[in-house]
């Protein structure tokens, strides 16, 4: 399998949203994490979670939260690359084919929903620099468009912050993570999370492939979208093609290349 890039969360309703990040740091503190020590779906070696929350209590504690964020009607989205393969969007990185691919998501969800919103994203790693080089990729995204769309329903550019700092944030890692784990073929720890996380998927016209969750390329990884969230044609400009595709990769199975 080749290495991939991926990038996602989800998006709440307004009114939502204090009462979300509040209810997420009740559980934590609940299942006893010190304060302000954050939770991801894969916990370093220096984080109290990786040795303080295993085994079914930590999954339990995932599936409270995708259910916190269900309960409160978010939905959500994740756009997955193979590095290797050539870009979707007009971008010369991975890593910002990724992130147009999920603003164009993000903004047919708001229309979707007759509606405008603000997307705030964990601050990358590295120097600031970096940081500032991924902002001014969205902005450009957002004045110019790089795939089908302008996402001009999104208001402003996009906003950054450690995910320490926010638990919704935090939510989103685990949503992305968890959903990339899966793709690529972990089946110990990521089936169960990722079954309740599929629920919140953005879909239309009952189709989750391509719409709330993307891999790219199609050609490659469209049967994924049958095998992992349920889908039983792959549209492609108003043409549909019954899955799984017979002479594809994942014809016969998720786990078979």
């Amino acid at each position: 399998m080749k290495p991939f890039v991926a990038i996602g969360g989800f998006s709440l309703p307004f009114e939502t949203v204090r009462s979300v990040e509040s209810n997420l740091n009740q559980l934590c503190r609940r299942v006893g994490f010190p304060p302000k020590e954050p939770f991801k779906w894969s916990p370093g070696r220096n984080q109290w979670m990786r040795e303080g929350l295993v085994g079914e209590q930590r999954k339990q504690f995932f599936f409270n939260v995708v259910d916190l964020l269900e309960s409160a009607g978010a939905t959500a989205f994740v756009a997955i690359s193979d590095t290797q393969s050539r870009k979707a969007t007009k971008v010369s990185t991975p890593e910002g084919d990724v992130a147009n691919m999920i603003l164009e998501r993000i903004h047919l969800h708001l229309v979707h929903e007759g509606t405008e919103g603000l997307v705030i994203a964990d601050r990358p790693g590295g120097s600031r620099l970096e940081e500032e080089k991924f902002l001014l990729s969205c902005l450009e995204m957002m004045q110019e468009g790089a795939g089908y769309v302008v996402p001009d329903k999104v208001c402003i550019n996009v906003v950054s912050s450690p995910a320490k700092f926010i638990r919704l944030l935090q939510a989103a890692d685990m949503v992305v993570s968890c959903t990339l784990s899966r793709v690529a073929g972990e089946f110990t720890h990521a089936p169960p999370v990722f079954e309740k996380i599929r629920r919140i998927f953005f879909s239309d016209s009952g189709r989750i492939g391509g719409i709330g969750l993307k891999l790219h390329p199609d050609f490659n990884y469209a049967n994924l979208y049958h095998w992992l969230v349920g889908d039983d044609t792959l549209w492609r400009f108003n043409v549909g093609a019954r899955l799984p595709l017979p002479n594809r990769p994942y014809a016969n199975s998720p786990d078979v290349y």
